[in-house]
């Protein structure tokens, strides 16, 4: 590895011991440093900063490098030393290929370096002892009894675990030597800073790590890993700390073969043999695999533990690095390949390895046509999905498709992949299913789940045709607009659930959605969720009608119950793996935390339900995702983020029609929403009152469900067209008192006051604030408190609407509504009120869990990419999170947040 001497990293040791002998030379106590460590560790670089020190300081060099094929050549390393200085030696009449040298030799080339060391200082500097012929070795070994009291330096590098042409001569000389250095890998400063001086660009932490892992600390190994990646323009971020690993650095690869012949015959099929079995490798694995007997192979990875090529402990076998690993087997012919994966796996089954394991080799091996392999592989398909792992699953069921087997075991396999694939990819798991629905009556349900969520509610119903499915095809006819007459129907033929039955939950559940929509008994609605929640089962397979009694709980005033078990699902979601069920929880549970006021987690989980389901291949226009964006736009009006939210409905491409689905009914609400607080109420009107046309086919009553008459009375009154504005919010006043609620109930008397103004407006203001101090509806009663504060102040009740205002901007600013604080804050003002401190200067008390965390996070100087992979979120959403927090500790931006964090007031720069 050619290294300029200046260019050193981690290498102070070793400088400083060569500084010593040098200044030892020169003060005629010379010595004898030997560098010994494994193959690429920069020995070679150590030896050229010396070389370079010394001549800078007037020595007479003589450098060389041992070379393998020169290594039966008698006096092939002296007369390469000598021949630039003192070109005689190599003249003299050496005997020939004798094993011993002649004493008359050995002092013609002492008296030659004697000659030269009278001159000037002396640095013999020898590379690669390993390789040297006996000749030179053994003039080599008479050295350091010779140079003790001359100005001559010895320097030699070996690495260990190669074979030498004299092993006694070269451990003798290896004794004598003054001082020994084993340069240890590099740290990550080094790391750090021979990466920077490659790439041009200091590297990110995580992108230091990765080459770490990769590299292992090996000189070598880290600069043409660096040179690789800056052929190819990487650079240095988190965001690139993937590729390190993704990397292949050929280059290196003959280099590395070369040296594997030249350790023994046998090292390269061991090292094939390591390679192939990866974490399984041990030395009696190792040895089925490449064939050799168990002392050859003993012996071999002995030396290439010494050479630095191998780590060997008492239970494994393992390459030093990584990238080694990928060298190795990148440079080995396919069909060997095949072979050496093919006796990988029987040994692997041979010796009791896990399950897992084989089936890990199994992946790469090519059809075996016994049949175990079936069968492992479908064993381990099922432990991986019961650990959480489908990918893995999929990988294994894939590679169980090419062995040959019994039609009924490959329309088993077919239904498990299926399966398996419904964890992550919805397009591929329905097209799985449908080609073995015909023959697996149990694969039915799933197919026609999957096809609802992607919105395909015809052939999700067609799928459920038969008497024993007619509860399932209910629960999915209830989602389009023109089969839910029909689905109330058929539930009403239904018997009533019966204790103990498969159906008993997804049955309850359906009745306490029914009667939430109707919005007239409450506590039957409560009970009946309860009774499903009760009895269904945790598992993917339920995730549809448990999230389904969920909400009515939140519908029904138990929102903190509720959201305590949107977490709990959330949580075994994440365990499964089942990636649209994690949406679907995720959603609902940004939906609950809306309710309780808590915007920032409310968006959080709104944006990352919605990417999570389109990256499980669900369409954007259609199915469950619509009514995941019709939650996102909502918690965004509410944020007054309506550029977001418009840019999302664009995105969709549901700014004109939108399905007549519930999902499509309860986005038209959300878009009325936003239209009408963008500044658009006439297109809002036109949206809320097709929600309107649209919830007769479900008979919707409920505002908890669908409060379209308050935003229809908001849209009105904004037109000018009052009394149908009173007579909307009267409406809804009338169905939230059926419903009994106290967050629905004082939501639609905050609009009723507004749109009837005057005396009778405030004093059902008064009223909304006081239903809603009874909830848990944070957000609701700040607005609540909002509106009645500026009413009182027109009303020139000054005290009480500074009361009401001040109490609706610590809410607002409590629940991350920047805008309704804002506003607030102006009524406030205009009221002759002072405006209460910013959270900035309280503390940190005020920032949700996620904001909390996410600013700590950046304030040890993490990228917001960084944050998005450690806490599993979108970037928007850190972005989110960092904005909130800036505004609520009153800062302006993340070079404060250690001090805040710390406990420092930052001083304030302007008005915020």
């Amino acid at each position: 590895m050619k290294t300029a001497p200046s260019e050193l990293f981690g290498r102070d040791r070793e400088i400083a011991e060569i500084e010593a002998m040098l200044a030892g030379a020169a003060e005629h106590a010379g010595r004898v440093v030997v560098v010994n460590a494994g193959a690429g560790t920069g020995k070679t670089a150590v030896l050229e900063a010396a070389v370079h020190r010394a001549r800078r300081s007037g020595f007479t060099v003589l450098t060389a490098r041992g070379s393998a094929p020169e290594r039966a050549l008698p006096y092939g390393l002296v007369s390469r030393l000598f021949a630039p200085v003192v070109p005689e030696i190599a003249e003299l009449p050496f005997a020939g290929p004798a094993d011993e040298p002649s004493l008359a030799e050995l002092c013609a080339v002492h008296r030659a370096l004697s000659q030269l060391a009278s001159q000037a200082p002396v640095l013999v500097a020898v590379d690669d002892l390993q390789w040297l012929d006996r000749q030179s070795l053994r003039w080599l070994s008479t050295l350091p009894q010779r140079v003790d009291q001359a100005r001559i330096a010895v320097l030699l590098t070996i690495c260990p675990g190669e074979p030498c042409a004299d092993p006694d001569v070269l451990d003798e000389l290896l004794a004598v030597s003054a001082v020994e250095l084993r340069p240890a890998e590099l740290s990550v400063p080094a790391t750090s800073a021979l990466i920077e001086r490659t790439l041009a660009a200091t590297p990110d932490r995580s992108f230091v790590a990765a080459v770490m892992r990769e590299a292992g600390g090996n000189p070598l190994y880290v600069t043409e890993l660096a040179s690789v990646l800056r052929d190819q323009a990487v650079t240095p971020t988190a965001d690139s700390a993937a590729v390190p690993g993704n990397t292949a650095v050929s280059r290196l690869a003959s280099g590395v073969h070369a040296r594997l012949r030249r350790i023994s015959p046998y090292a390269l099929d061991v090292a094939r043999a390591v390679a192939v079995l990866g974490a399984d490798a041990d030395l009696p694995r190792v040895t089925g695999v490449c064939g050799a007997e168990p002392p050859v192979v003993m012996e071999v990875t002995t030396a290439l533990s010494r050479a630095g090529l191998l780590r060997v402990s008492d239970q494994s076998v393992a390459l030093a690095q990584p990238m080694l690993r990928n060298m190795v087997i990148q440079q080995v012919p396919y069909a060997d390949l095949q072979t050496l994966r093919t006796k990988a796996v029987r040994t692997l089954r041979a010796t009791g390895a896990p399950e897992c394991r084989v089936a890990e080799q199994l992946v790469a091996t090519p059809p075996l046509a016994e049949p175990w392999v079936v069968a492992r592989l479908l064993d381990a398909a099922a432990a991986a999905i019961g650990r959480g792992d489908p990918d893995t699953a999929i990988a294994y069921l894939g590679r169980a498709l090419h062995e040959p087997m019994p039609d009924a075991l490959r329309t088993r396999l077919l239904t498990e992949l299926g399966r398996a694939e419904g964890y992550v990819d919805l397009g591929a798991a329905i097209r799985r299913l449908t080609t073995v629905s015909e023959r697996q009556a149990g694969v039915v349900r799933e197919l026609a789940e999957h096809l609802a969520v992607a919105g395909r509610h015809q052939a999700a119903v067609e799928q459920l045709d038969a008497d024993d499915q007619a509860l399932c095809s209910a629960e999915l006819q209830f989602d389009s607009e023109a089969t839910a007459g029909a689905a109330a129907a058929l539930l009403t033929r239904l018997p009533e659930p019966v204790k103990g039955r498969g159906d008993e939950g997804r049955h309850l559940s359906l009745l306490a959605m029914r009667t939430a929509w109707a919005g007239r008994c409450r506590s039957r609605a409560v009970a009946l969720a309860k009774e499903a929640l009760a009895v269904l089962p945790v598992n993917p397979d339920a995730m549809r009608p448990t999230l389904r009694a969920v909400l009515v709980l939140a519908q029904a005033g138990r929102t903190e119950e509720a959201h305590e078990r949107c977490d709990a699902l959330v949580g075994h979601a994440l365990r499964w793996g089942h990636r649209p069920s994690l949406a679907a929880a995720r959603s609902l549970r940004g939906v609950v935390a809306h309710r309780l006021g808590r915007m920032p987690a409310a968006a959080e989980d709104a944006r990352s339900a919605l990417e999570l389901l389109i990256g499980c291949g669900a369409p954007r226009q259609r199915g469950a995702a619509v009514e995941f964006l019709a939650r996102l736009v909502e918690v965004l009006v509410d944020l007054s983020d309506h550029d977001e939210a418009a840019g999302l409905l664009e995105r969709s491409e549901l700014c004109g029609d939108v399905p007549r689905t519930w999902a499509g009914t309860a986005l038209l609400l959300a878009r009325g929403r936003l239209r009408v607080a963008a500044g658009a109420p006439a297109e809002g009107l036109r949206d809320l009152l097709g929600v309107g046309d649209r919830l007769p086919s479900w008979k919707v009553e409920n505002p908890a469900v669908a409060p379209w008459r308050s935003e229809t009375a908001t849209a009105l009154l904004a037109l000018g067209e009052t009394a149908d504005a009173r007579r909307q919010a009267a409406e809804a006043v009338e169905q939230a008192r059926r419903w009994e609620a106290s967050g629905p109930l004082g939501a639609a008397l905050r609009t009723q006051g507004v749109v009837t103004g005057g005396a009778q407006g405030l004093t059902t203001l008064e009223q909304s604030v006081s239903v809603l101090e009874r909830s848990a509806a944070k957000l609701d009663l700040a607005r609540s408190l909002s509106e009645y504060g500026t009413a009182l102040s027109r009303a020139k009740r000054s005290v009480p609407a500074r009361r009401a205002l001040r109490g609706a901007v610590e809410l607002a600013e409590e629940c991350g509504c920047a805008d309704l604080a804002r506003r607030s804050r102006i009524e406030l003002s205009a009221s002759g009120g002072r405006a209460p401190k910013s959270a900035g200067a309280e503390g940190v008390a005020v920032l949700t869990a996620a904001e909390l965390r996410t600013a700590m996070l950046a304030a040890e100087g993490r990228t917001n990419r960084e944050l998005a992979d450690i806490l599993r979120v979108g970037l928007r959403t850190v972005e989110v999170h960092l904005t909130n927090a800036y505004r609520k500790l009153g800062i302006e931006g993340r070079d404060q947040l250690a001090a805040i964090l710390n406990g420092h007031v930052p001083a304030r720069t302007g008005s915020r």
